[in-house]
């Protein structure tokens, strides 16, 4: 796996996470997984969540996997209904993407309701939040049906950061629905597939893998659109993420 913007020491430590995360199974477990994180990629609060949907692009039955943000602060965001005017929430469970806050709060046209929510944040003692100063990342089944939220508040923006959270969300993701909701059940897969998931979790393109098991490149994709569906996962990464999580193939 080549790595762009990462020195070997984050190299190490990424693959470190990884594997760490395929054995995690409870809260606990997976909170200490987060905290990790913090080893790479310092930052000041961060927590993750998984929702499901209703099917009309509204989210339900939120659970929190709380790490270090306070859990007054939690307890009033709820209590004064401020969650759904967070840009950043919203624009998570819509996208799925990897955020800096900042692009974000700049795309908003209503930003000023989301005053009280900046509000409560500094009086909990949160720098940097009107600035936009953190991350966000969220994963989504191919269902459409279950999404997470993961957030680090103080994370400066950079290439490294941003190559680190695409990489390690996925597997982040897992962990968190094995933690909380408890979403791991079992998929048989054909020897086949099993290949071109080992491929796929090498880096290696749908080219690379027609010409190493000399089949066809729709042969390939066939292959590909079948272990998204078997997985429920929503990209090839997330699919790598899931297969490993599972024990089928091993991230080398």
């Amino acid at each position: 796996m080549k790595f762009r913007y990462l020195s070997r020491f984050d190299a190490v430590g990424l693959l470190e996470l990884i594997h760490e995360s395929l054995s995690c199974n409870s809260e606990e477990m997976f909170r200490r997984l987060m905290s990790r994180v913090g080893l790479l990629l310092p930052y000041q609060a961060g927590l993750a969540a998984v929702a499901h949907s209703r099917g009309s692009g509204e989210t339900n039955e939120l659970k929190i996997a709380n790490v270090d943000y306070p859990a007054e602060y939690l307890n009033e965001l709820a209590k004064k209904g401020l969650v759904e005017k967070d840009p950043v929430v919203n624009e998570n469970f819509k996208t799925f993407r990897l955020q800096y806050w900042g692009d974000t709060f700049k795309r908003t046209k209503r930003l000023d309701e989301a005053g009280p929510v900046f509000s409560l944040a500094e009086d909990f003692g949160f720098s940097g939040v009107r600035s936009g100063i953190g991350y966000a990342h969220g994963v989504r089944n191919a269902k459409g049906t279950e999404g997470s939220f993961f957030c680090w508040h103080g994370l400066h923006r950079s290439r490294r950061t941003e190559e680190i959270l695409r990489l390690i969300v996925p597997h982040l993701h897992e962990a968190l629905c094995r933690a909380v909701v408890r979403a791991n059940e079992s998929l048989p897969l054909t020897p086949r597939e099993l290949e071109v998931l080992k491929w796929l979790s090498l880096g290696k393109s749908t080219w690379d893998i027609s010409v190493i098991l000399g089949i066809a490149e729709r042969t390939v994709k066939f292959h590909v659109g079948n272990l998204l569906e078997k997985l429920d996962a929503s990209t090839r990464a997330h699919a790598v993420a899931v297969a490993s999580a599972r024990g089928w193939i091993d991230i080398e």
